[in-house]
């Protein structure tokens, strides 16, 4: 079998009823696609490439970690979960045979078969800016990258020493998902959110470090989220939410009366950040919030005496806002995250006192947590297609610490002791098919080791088109509608959007979501090439009949013609997530992130009209349009932590329950729905479940 960097090479090993793509991490059964995490699909990936040689567990570790500090526990964690994913009973090995002392086999045997689609070749890629690069230059840049990497990889080998490696302590393991971890002042005890499983409420829990059985301080029948120690550690600051609600409201951990501070807006759906957090003196709370839904988070100061809530921060509309308040140890500064988009983030500071908030990190890559480290910022960011934990000194370079993992990381500090906690957020997407039969029926079609979301069928049924990270950044594919045959369509540095398919099945349109450039994905004899189209706008969609593209730019939303030209304003309203009814008549929008009703305009007459309400807060693209109606996620009633799928009619007006949802999907980014050709699926995006723990690491300054 060939040897090297197979994880780069597109290559497709068989083995029993197993097919594993290397380039795009997926491994099938037949043809149903398997989950995998990232780093135990590229273990699987060496694995074959090496049989039936036996890989030393030392070479596994550099080839998946390159040259990272990690435990061998981190490679055996990857062996259990590809042998439970090839279907191991308890005990049995499936295809995989442990050498003890020396590494591991896949046992096979195993073959290289025909790549499972046509791939495309490369006649040119986006720079940065969105411009073409022809083959020879895409060849200079690519050596130029390897160069990089290669000094990248020294400099992190010599970062990452033995010296520096983190012992790492697990603090919980229970059923389901603990997460929010917040670390005591005194760094002895931990609170944290936990949800047993996807039905219930979750609550808030506190565990003494010297113990091993947590105890719950939140009443039943809310959600509560983000805890947040006073200073002396006596009460925990905590938001919770009714079905119509929102309140930030004080525990004290040791018993005693809750007491209800604040309202707030009552949704924070799909944003798994921290919302709150207490001063060093006690006196106030920071808190993300809204007036209303169709406004931007900012981050609020609530004097906890007064009552009075006095607004800090005011990012531009449009925008999911700032979340994540964290004041500075000396009680001047307020560190926060600004979410521009799903993937577009940044980290700002703002002094308490008010003023203009600075960026701290302008490089609008995925920020998932903030803390201080004394006078230092630490903050968990996704670089590579990987998180991190990252230190930033003013006036120096961020620099990485031995703290990463594949999913966004949620971490506190204790701010007397050099105690850290966190846990994972394994947010892992994948494209599902829901059979809209009597009896409906969830079928899996797409599922990466990466992100997988915003799936669109092509017009003729054969194809669909989504976004993943799989290959390391987020990029668009095709493939079949069985998931199978993988093409990535996009390379570079570009991030694209959501693809929308022109009728005749040969372009994908879509915009680079900092840039709001729109571009065009073109099929051709070699393959896909991808162009600037020459305007601006987000969500760009093609009309029925192809000679045009709707676009939302400048707070409007525009009709571009298809073959270039001047733009036409539809109606003077801002607009996001388009869709084209299919009689081309109409053109329907969600006017904010966080809008629960959905709005159309009538092409010829400029006609404005609100036509459904109860879409999932942040899930702008969660709906789909047919001839006679309209599917769309909804929280079911009294429910807030559950959803399901509804069909209203566009005559009647009347709605339905099509399918409940097996699990809350996290809306950002996940949409849009997609309904097939011939009317009879959807398809939409739904999260694996997740069992996330907490960790700690003692000794971290």
């Amino acid at each position: 079998m060939p040897k090297g960097n197979v994880l780069e090479n597109h290559q497709v090993y068989g083995f029993g009823p197993f097919r594993l793509d290397a380039a795009a991490k997926v491994l099938f059964k037949e043809d149903q696609p398997l989950h995998l995490t990232r780093k135990a699909v590229e273990t699987l990936v060496i694995l074959a490439s090496r049989s039936p040689e036996v890989v030393t567990k030392d070479e596994l570790l550099h080839a998946v970690w390159q040259g990272r500090v990690v435990d061998e526990a981190n490679l055996a964690q990857n062996v259990a979960v590809i042998r439970k994913a090839l279907g191991a009973g308890k005990g049995d090995p499936a295809y995989i045979e442990t050498f003890p002392g020396r590494g591991y086999r896949l046992h096979g045997p195993v073959s290289l078969v025909a790549p499972l689609g046509p791939q495309p070749v490369r006649p040119e890629v986006l720079s940065p800016h969105g411009r073409r690069i022809q083959a020879s230059a895409w060849l200079a840049l690519a050596a130029a990258s390897i160069l990089l990497v290669l000094g990248a990889a020294v400099l992190m080998t010599r970062t990452e020493s033995v010296k520096d490696a983190l012992a790492v302590t697990s603090v919980t393991r229970l059923a389901g998902m603990e997460y929010q971890p917040a670390i005591s002042p005194d760094g002895s005890q931990v609170a944290f959110v936990w949800q047993q499983d996807e039905r219930q409420m979750p609550g808030i829990w506190i565990q003494k470090l010297t113990e091993s059985t947590p105890r719950q301080i939140t009443q039943p029948g809310f959600a509560w989220y983000s805890p947040s120690w006073s200073p002396d550690g006596a009460s925990i600051a905590g938001i919770r939410f009714g079905p119509t609600s929102g309140d930030i409201v004080i525990l004290p951990v040791n018993g005693g009366p809750t007491r209800t501070v604040a309202p707030i807006l009552p949704t924070r759906f799909g944003l798994p950040h921290f919302h709150l957090d207490w001063s060093p003196d006690g006196k106030m709370l920071a808190v993300d919030d809204s007036p209303s839904l169709s406004q931007p988070l900012s981050i609020f100061l609530l004097n906890l005496e007064s009552g009075k809530k006095t607004r800090l921060t005011q990012p531009e509309e449009l925008i999911i806002g700032d979340l994540a308040p964290r004041f500075s140890p000396d009680g001047r500064t307020v560190a926060f995250i600004r979410a521009f988009h799903r993937s577009q983030q940044e980290l700002y500071t703002v002094p308490v006192s008010g003023g203009t908030a600075s960026p701290v990190t302008p490089n609008s890559l995925q920020v998932s947590s903030v803390d201080w480290a004394g006078a230092d910022l630490l903050f968990g960011q996704s670089r590579g297609g990987e998180f991190r934990i990252w230190r930033y000194s003013s006036g120096k370079a961020p620099a990485p610490t031995s703290v990463y993992a594949e999913f966004p990381i949620q971490f506190t500090l204790a701010r007397k002791s050099s105690r850290l906690v966190y846990s994972i957020a394994q947010n892992d997407p994948n494209i599902w098919r829901l059979s809209l039969s009597t009896t409906p029926v969830w079928t899996r079609v797409a599922a990466s080791s990466g992100q997988d979301a915003s799936p669109q069928y092509s017009p003729d049924g054969s194809q669909i088109a989504f976004r993943s990270d799989r290959s390391g950044s987020e990029q668009i594919w095709t493939c079949s509608t069985d998931g199978s045959n993988p093409v990535q369509v996009t390379r570079g540095a570009a991030r694209p959007s959501v693809p929308r398919w022109s009728p005749d099945n040969r372009s994908i349109v879509f915009n680079d979501t900092a840039s709001t450039e729109i571009f065009l994905a073109q099929w051709g004899g070699a393959g896909w090439s991808v162009k600037p189209f020459g305007a601006r706008g987000v969500h760009p969609v093609f009309s029925p009949d192809g000679r045009f593209i709707y676009a939302a730019a400048a707070g409007s939303v525009l009709r571009l013609p298809a073959e270039g030209g001047q733009p036409a304003v539809v109606t003077p309203t801002r607009g996001l997530s388009l869709d084209v009814s299919p009689d081309g008549e109409y053109v329907y929008f969600v006017r904010e992130p966080a809008d629960t009703t959905l709005s159309r305009v009538q092409v010829a007459t400029g006609r404005l009209e609100t036509i459904l309400q109860g879409l999932v807060p942040y899930c702008t693209s969660c709906w789909a349009l047919s001839e006679q109606g309209i599917y769309y996620l909804g929280v079911r009633p009294k429910s807030p932590n559950q959803q399901s799928i509804y069909f209203m009619d566009l005559r009647s007006r009347s709605t339905r329950q099509v399918a409940e949802y097996p699990e809350p999907v996290l809306p950002i980014g996940m949409g849009p729905f997609s309904l097939s050709p011939d009317r009879k699926s959807l398809l939409t995006v739904r999260v694996e479940p997740s069992n996330s723990d907490i960790q700690r690491v003692d000794n971290f300054r």
